[in-house]
C-alpha cells in the first residue's frame, strides 16, 4: 500500500473512533436541561444567594475595594476574594454569603409569607 492511502485510512479510523466521543463529551457537559428541572426550593435558594451576592458586590463597589481590601475587610483568602470580584455565585453558601455580607457592616433579613 501506498503511504497516502495509509494516511488517509488512519485518518478515517480516527475520525470514525473519535466523533462519537465528542459528542458524549458534548452532551455530557453541555445539558442545559437540568436548568429547567431545578425544584422551587433550589430556585428560592438561587434567588437568595443572588440577593445576598448583589448587596456584597453593590458595597464593594460603593467603597472601591481592590482584592487586598476585600481580603482584609471580609477576611477572605485571596482565592475568595477572586471568586467575589468574578461573581462566582456557585463557590459561596447562603451561610457564607450572609456572613460576609455581615462582616459588611450590613443587616441581614429574611421574610417567610404564604404562597
Amino acid at each position: 500500500m501506498e503511504k497516502p492511502l495509509i494516511a488517509g485510512m488512519l485518518i478515517i479510523i480516527v475520525f470514525l473512533i473519535l466523533t462519537p466521543c465528542f459528542i458524549w463529551i458534548n452532551n455530557r457537559f453541555n445539558n442545559y436541561d437540568e436548568f429547567d428541572e431545578l425544584e422551587e426550593g433550589a430556585l428560592v435558594k438561587l434567588e437568595m444567594k443572588k440577593q445576598l451576592f448583589q448587596e456584597l458586590y453593590r458595597w464593594i463597589k460603593e467603597n472601591n475595594l481592590d482584592a487586598k481590601q476585600i481580603q482584609d475587610k471580609l477576611m477572605v483568602t485571596p482565592r475568595k476574594s477572586a471568586d467575589i470580584i468574578y461573581q462566582r455565585i456557585d463557590k459561596f453558601t447562603i451561610d457564607s454569603l450572609t456572613s460576609l455580607v455581615l462582616r459588611a457592616g450590613k443587616a441581614v433579613t429574611i421574610s417567610i409569607h404564604d404562597k
